[in-house]
């Protein structure tokens, strides 16, 4: 158990690196107003450690580390100590906690400019992964339905990740047929080479929800695992889409109420039903 609790403490120390690297490192330099090979203007960042990226992957990059830094960080303590404990509910936090550290550290090493921490991301996502699967292996799927309370919502749950995944697909969908049209980026998006965090999302979070869904439909104790997973990824993507959406309204007074009103709504409905999710999780006496 010590060994396992060594490793997760590296997986700390190394996003704890990445998010105070990338909030406090800074560089001289100012924006950088560039035409892009499709004949958009763009904006550069130009100093800091995201300097090479477009000003507003940057901004993203920072709401990112600052999120993981006074949210991830904590909670990711918290689990690795409940874990130590054999507490489930650790185990589940600490699972859906691997599986988002995994998420964003993959788009960090995929999506960002080439730049000194490019390792560290690439050392969290894959050390996340494996141990992810460590974690997974320390949880008793046949007990798991017998520890969760007979009055957990199953159809709210099963309604939510459906909704949610519906919601994605649409939004981004509705992104990419805007920008594949006229072949060309909007303004908040030039200077960037390809939609990443729609790929990860429609390829990885939309399939997580809707097997999460149908599993749950079905009481497969896979279904109860995928749940903490999913929501728990969820809440901390929860916590960070407002900050998205509030930074751009308070730097450039715009905001895309096509974007921000559903996200804003199934952000805080989600927050919720994580609190009911680990509510209804009962520990081993």
């Amino acid at each position: 158990m010590k060994n396992k609790t060594l490793f997760y403490a590296i997986i700390g120390f190394l996003v704890l690196v990445a998010t105070t690297t990338g909030i406090f490192y800074r560089t001289p330099g100012v924006h950088i107003e560039y035409v892009t090979v499709r004949g958009e203007m763009a904006t550069f960042q130009g100093n800091g450690l995201y300097q090479y990226d477009p000003a507003s992957l940057a901004r993203e990059g920072i709401i990112w580390d600052t999120i993981n830094l006074f949210f991830g960080l904590p909670l990711l303590a918290i689990a690795i100590y409940l874990t130590g404990r054999h507490s489930l509910r650790g185990r589940l936090l600490l699972g859906g906690l691997l599986c988002y550290f995994f998420y964003v550290y993959l788009m960090y090493a995929t999506m960002m400019s080439f730049n000194c921490l490019f390792l560290v991301y690439v050392a969290i996502y894959s050390l996340s992964l494996v141990a992810f699967i460590m974690n997974l292996q320390a949880i008793d799927l046949s007990l798991l339905p017998t520890q969760i309370s007979a009055r957990f919502p199953h159809r709210l749950f099963i309604g939510y990740m459906i909704v949610f995944s519906v919601a994605l697909v649409l939004l981004w969908a509705n992104l990419i047929v805007s920008i594949m049209i006229p072949n060309q980026f909007p303004a908040e998006l030039a200077g960037t080479n390809t939609l990443e965090t729609q790929a990860l999302d429609l390829g990885l979070i939309v399939p997580l929800a809707l097997a999460t869904g149908i599993l749950l439909r079905r009481r497969s104790p896979w279904g109860y695992l995928l749940t903490g997973i999913s929501i728990t990824h969820g809440a901390m993507m929860f916590i960070t889409v407002p900050a998205w959406i509030a930074m751009p309204l308070i730097q450039d007074g715009e905001i895309n109420l096509m974007e921000a009103i559903p996200f804003l709504f199934l952000c805080l409905v989600g927050l919720a039903l994580a609190a009911v999710f680990y509510w209804s999780v009962q520990e081993k006496k």
